[in-house]
């Protein structure tokens, strides 16, 4: 009987990532079945990506599946279950070792649950995922235009005249914000489609699988089995992960792209102040003219 003692106030995690990566068959390939022009995998790995010339690489079915990866995941995770559209054979696959993915061929983009079971010993429920599976194109969002200076190193752009710094700064000063109207936005830093249509589409989500209070085998198990590190930065060829999900990074995850997530996560808090501002000014406005319209509606009726 395993052991179900918990381990109190402690909480551990896991970094995961899931999604996609699809690539144009051949002509060669659509022979037998002329309507499934794309290959496809859906998976979920460790977060950080195996190094270059791995053989964990070599094994994949997508020359240019590069994204997680790099550990066993299998210590902690008993199987995982992807549900995929009817109209495939067999729609609820179920992946009892390592890889934990699946292979197949198609032409339409459909959701993919996904059910993450862990071993018994964890005393752990499982957890569902949604995954959109992606074959085209992502569109650039509009929504997530951002000036590139909020998102440099803010060490590499000092004001020579301001003289040397005592002390170095994280995150970018918010002390004088222009106001909104003034922005002046690069669109050039935030395209991200190119004018020649990608023929290997990523869809990838970095997610952490907290373990709140587990139980003592199962904490001794993921302390013996820490997770790598992600690399500061992509160590792959650039272009070839040309967009890694819907934020519109390139490359692998890394601390590089966590860092630009933080500083997008501030730049999207000082957009909603600023908002806020703007409507309590108006509020503030109206208010004022109603109460003027009151007083005239109340002359015209004495």
């Amino acid at each position: 009987m395993a052991d179900k003692r918990r381990v109190r106030g402690i909480s551990i995690y896991r970094p995961i990532v899931y999604g996609s990566v699809a690539a144009v068959r051949s002509v060669e390939e659509r022979v037998v079945n002329p309507d499934h022009n794309m290959r496809w995998t859906v998976a979920v790995r460790s977060a950080t990506s195996p190094p270059p010339g791995s053989p964990i690489l070599e094994e994949r079915v997508i020359p240019e599946d590069v994204i997680g990866g790099c550990d066993d995941i299998s210590y902690f995770v008993k199987k995982v279950s992807f549900k995929l559209h009817d109209s495939y054979p067999s729609p609820l696959r179920i992946v009892d070792k390592p890889p934990f993915e699946v292979n197949e061929t198609g032409w339409g983009e459909f959701i993919i649950n996904i059910k993450i079971h862990f071993h018994s010993e964890s005393g752990e429920k499982a957890i569902q995922l949604q995954h959109g599976l992606k074959l085209h194109d992502w569109i650039p969002d509009p929504n997530s235009s951002i000036p590139q200076v909020w998102l440099d190193d803010p060490a590499s752009n000092q004001d020579t005249r301001a003289g040397p710094a005592s002390s170095s700064i994280d995150e970018p000063s918010i002390s004088k914000p222009d106001p909104v109207d003034q922005l002046t936005l690069d669109s050039s830093s935030t395209e991200t489609a190119t004018s020649k249509p990608n023929t290997v589409i990523h869809s990838w989500q970095y997610d952490e699988i907290v373990f709140t209070e587990p139980t003592e085998s199962f904490y001794n198990k993921l302390v013996a089995h820490p997770p790598t590190p992600l690399p500061e930065k992509n160590r792959f060829p650039n272009g070839l992960v040309k967009q890694i999900g819907n934020k519109g990074e390139t490359g692998e995850f890394s601390n590089d792209i966590a860092s630009r997530e933080f500083k997008k996560l501030n730049w999207a808090e000082l957009k909603v102040l600023m908002e806020i501002d703007r409507l309590r000014g108006k509020l503030s406005s109206d208010e004022r003219e109603l109460i003027q319209i009151k007083k005239f509606l109340q002359q015209q009726s004495s």
